[in-house]
């Protein structure tokens, strides 16, 4: 699976990931696409993505070998 489908499923999955994101930093599952998840730069989702995808691992909500 791609970066946004696998944040797309955590957040689905885990509403500990989901309140965190939506509580913590203001993001919700609508605001991420495929090209703020690789965004580095100010006002991109890519480390955040990345740390949901963490904690989803973590979780065992996908496995790290799901991703491409």
């Amino acid at each position: 699976m791609d970066k946004l489908e696998a944040v797309q499923r955590i957040l689905r999955f885990s509403d500990e990931i989901r309140e965190w994101c939506e509580e913590n930093h203001s993001v919700y599952f609508d605001d991420f696409d495929s090209e703020n998840v690789d965004n580095y730069e100010p006002g991109g989702f890519g480390e955040l993505a990345d740390t949901i995808i963490e904690n989803g691992i973590q979780e065992n909500i996908i496995e790290a070998d799901d991703l491409l």
